[in-house]
């Protein structure tokens, strides 16, 4: 293995087990690799919401190479592909997609809200949901993973190569908060390198939103989530999701900015 140019990494491979002001400050200075909750959400509330989003009428899935096999219930952001069009319609639907999955937890508190308002109470500028260019963004996507087919790649998430809006101006870290509802015995694991992928990494990453796992050195962590779990991590670094065995993989999830503790978070789908 080739030594790499010099990129942002990690301190450390600690991984917290405790959702808290001071965990989500070193998360997003990179001091922490991940903060991983157990038994965050209940089990059979979450095990209910993953049977609907296995048969949602709205389940459509990722447009890039190798995302296409993993199936996502709304549009995300990333999906509007810079297209006038596409951004437009995803801006349209934002509110009416954040209540249709509300809806799905009813009476429950959905867990993407969960979260939204615990970001909100911890973090020291609280949070909100992000605008884009004066516009309200979708947070709350579910993704479903097929059974042995569906698979992430490495590859890594950045809300400045998706949008000029000005909005995005000054940020300085992106979370990522994946709430299980449903997963595999074997498979669907999490694997984190702990570093930002190289340039020649990132246009292929833009091309095919993925990379040949053989062309990389080895994961850092590897991190099996169950129903239930709360994980979140830093994924404008390198991460990946395995094939989950024999059975559906399924999430809800929410991109954080942060700007910095002085300024709020802002979350999205």
């Amino acid at each position: 293995m080739t030594t790499l140019p010099d990129v942002v990494r990690s301190a450390t491979n600690t991984v917290a087990h405790e959702l808290t002001t001071d965990t989500l400050l070193k998360l997003a200075n990179r001091e922490i690799a991940a903060i991983h909750v157990r038994g965050y959400y209940p089990v059979e509330v979450a095990a209910e919401v993953a049977a609907k989003a296995i048969n949602h009428q709205a389940l459509g899935h990722y447009h890039k190479q190798h995302t296409s096999s993993v199936g996502r219930v709304y549009m995300p952001h990333i999906d509007t592909k810079w297209d006038e069009e596409q951004t437009k319609k995803y801006h349209e639907q934002a509110l009416p997609a954040i209540e249709d999955v509300r809806s799905m937890f009813h009476p429950h508190l959905a867990p993407v809200d969960r979260i939204r308002l615990e970001l909100q109470e911890l973090w020291p500028a609280g949070a909100n949901l992000l605008r884009l260019k004066g516009r309200t963004c979708f947070v709350g996507a579910l993704r479903v993973f097929q059974p042995n087919t569906s698979e992430f790649w490495p590859h890594n998430d950045a809300i400045d190569q998706e949008t000029d809006a000005p909005e995005i101006e000054g940020v300085l870290n992106q979370l990522v908060a994946n709430i299980y509802l449903q997963s595999a015995d074997e498979g669907g694991d999490l694997q984190l390198w702990l570093r930002e992928p190289t340039p020649q990494e990132t246009k292929t990453i833009l091309e095919v939103e993925g990379l040949e796992p053989d062309s990389l050195e080895k994961p850092v962590l590897q991190i099996h989530p169950e129903a239930g779990d709360l994980i979140l991590i830093s994924p404008r670094q390198l991460h990946a999701v395995t094939p989950a065995k024999d059975q559906h993989r399924v999430g809800a999830s929410a991109f954080i900015v942060s700007k910095g503790p002085q300024e709020p978070l802002l979350f999205w789908s």
